[in-house]
């Protein structure tokens, strides 16, 4: 699997730049030996996570981007970090105080729907966003958007109340895609599983709630310049099949059900390698690794001593070899080592210690009872409530941490439930642990959205530690202004050591996104993220 075009993915545990390159040209190598492409074919995908919605301007579930991805093109893509490259906007101006985007768009895209695409497009796209009753949890992407101004038919130019400088890298992804400007009101609640943008794929249909079937779109004809094909799919169509159970969807490719699968079980990766019967391919995924946001207004995880005995407690290195036979690095910290402003010190904050963690809960008066091997402090037992979702490995952390921390007393209570409950119990307040993990290219997207103070009722609401502090919203305002990257890395740092050192999350596990397939299929490629690109993708079968 390439990275789309010349970008500098870590490949596995953060390969270097020369393995990236090596493997670019060993798949170059292949290429040539295979032959031309072939069009047509059906590829069957079996995918970890059912979609709840594909509406990328509103919704923002990791797993469902992957599929976004195929049907919307932004307008301007990324395919290397801070590098830009034309999309549905052929050029850009910036004014000199970085508060007016110009963007000049192409004249001959069309939408699936056979709607124009056009500057009123995308103004409609934004508006929907910022209008309240959409209710987006992507429109803290748009920053401080004040308005989309259309200069003439395929000229538009966005104004922001102030500077935003991650604006250009939000642009490239498919949040801010921009979509028919009819279809939602035509489609009404329908939408949200029938999106309508201009990519290279659009929706066919959904034959069961657990399967989606995207068709080529014929009329493509405007792929970035870094793709081999820029024109209509190879594919006829791709069958998305949405299997939770990873041993579920190992069967699926092993019986040849499947063409493709993602997340396959940990446990047999290597031996998938070994056997020489499928490519596999892993990329750890930048932006937030697996967290459990810690609520911090609620006892007893407003106390600070509390939350550094956990982390203390919780053998995070025994997590990743354990459930994930160490193809998922340890989290460290509130960024994954694939992006570029980690920073390794946190590696060395809390180191398992369980001594450590029996100290501090017995200094903060948390004594155990005997009968019941919980501790307690008033006659209040020390119980935690971790609120997270199916799917995915979700439920085998929260049981870790239980089993760990019941070793030190800890009522760690797992309350896993479909991802639209969480969301309700997170507004609500009602937790003690949280669940989140979100792929993003800029670390501002990662401070902003965990830990501003404005994300915790606002936007998507995902400042689920709930934090309201001044001084952590400054320096995410200067790391977002700031436009030197040595000053950006040096003030992520400080976020980093200020997260950690006040333990408001418990890192879990690094994403490392994998996916195998059937050697019959060829050329896929994923962007910064480990979205793939399967406009290049055809089948020799």
């Amino acid at each position: 699997m390439k990275q789309g075009t010349h970008g500098t993915s870590s490949l596995r545990r953060g390969g270097t730049r020369l393995a990236a390159l090596l493997l670019a040209l060993a798949a170059l190598a292949v290429g040539q030996a295979q032959g031309e492409p072939v069009r047509g074919g059906d590829l069957v995908f079996s995918h970890q996570q059912r979609a709840t919605s594909l509406d990328a301007n509103v919704w923002t579930a990791t797993n469902a981007a992957r599929i976004m991805r195929q049907i919307y093109d932004p307008l301007v893509w990324q395919p290397e970090g801070g590098v830009f490259v034309p999309g549905l906007a052929t050029r850009w101006e910036t004014s000199p105080d970085g508060l007016e985007y110009t963007f000049w768009l192409r004249d001959d895209v069309v939408f699936h729907d056979g709607e124009k695409f056009d500057a009123e497009a995308v103004k409609a796209t934004f508006e929907r966003m910022v209008d309240p009753a959409t209710r987006s949890l992507q429109v803290a992407r748009l920053g401080p958007y004040e308005r989309s101004e259309v200069i003439d038919e395929y000229t538009i130019k966005v104004v922001l109340s102030e500077p935003f400088n991650v604006f250009m890298s939000n642009l490239s992804e498919v949040a801010l895609a921009p979509a028919s400007p009819t279809a939602p009101a035509r489609l009404g609640d329908d939408y949200a599983n029938n999106p309508v943008a201009t990519g290279p794929f659009r929706v066919q249909g959904w034959p069961d709630d657990n399967t989606v079937v995207l068709e080529r779109n014929p009329d493509y004809a405007w792929g970035p310049e870094f793709w081999n094909n820029r024109g209509p799919a190879y594919l006829d169509t791709i069958t998305y099949k949405f299997v939770e159970e990873s041993a579920t969807r190992l069967i699926t490719l092993e019986t040849g059900e499947a063409d493709i699968i993602d997340a396959p079980p940990a446990q047999d990766i290597a031996r998938l390698r070994a056997s020489g019967r499928y490519q596999v391919d892993g990329f750890v995924v930048p932006g937030m690794p697996q967290i459990l946001n810690v609520n911090i207004t609620v006892p007893p995880t407003d106390e600070l001593a509390v939350r550094r005995a956990i982390i203390h407690a919780v053998d995070r290195e025994a997590l990743a070899d354990l459930l994930f036979f160490g193809e998922n690095p340890p989290g460290q910290g509130p960024l994954s080592s694939g992006s570029w402003a980690y920073w390794p010190g946190v590696a060395d904050m809390y180191p398992y210690d369980f001594e450590e963690a029996e100290r501090l809960l017995d200094e903060a008066g948390w004594v155990m009872n005997q009968r019941t091997g919980i501790r307690e402090r008033d006659g209040v037992p020390l119980r935690i409530r971790h609120v997270t979702s199916t799917g995915g490995d979700n439920q085998k952390v929260s049981e870790f941490f239980q089993g760990s921390l019941l070793e030190i007393g800890i009522d760690w209570v797992v309350d896993i439930m479909q991802y639209e409950a969480t969301v309700v119990r997170y507004a609500a307040n009602d937790f003690e642990a949280a669940r989140l993990a979100y792929a993003l290219i800029d670390p501002h997207d990662a401070f902003f959205l965990a830990y501003h103070s404005s994300q915790i009722d606002g936007g998507g609401q995902f400042n689920r530690t709930r934090i309201a502090d001044p001084m952590v919203d400054d320096l995410i305002a200067r790391g977002e202004a700031a436009t030197d990257p040595e000053e950006r890395r040096a003030i992520y740092r400080e976020l980093q050591e200020l997260v950690m050192d006040q333990v408001y999350i418990w890192p879990a596990y690094e994403l490392t996104l994998v996916h195998a397939y059937h050697p019959h299929v060829h050329d896929l490629a994923v962007d910064l993220l480990g979205r793939p690109y399967m406009n290049d993708v055809w089948m020799d079968r």
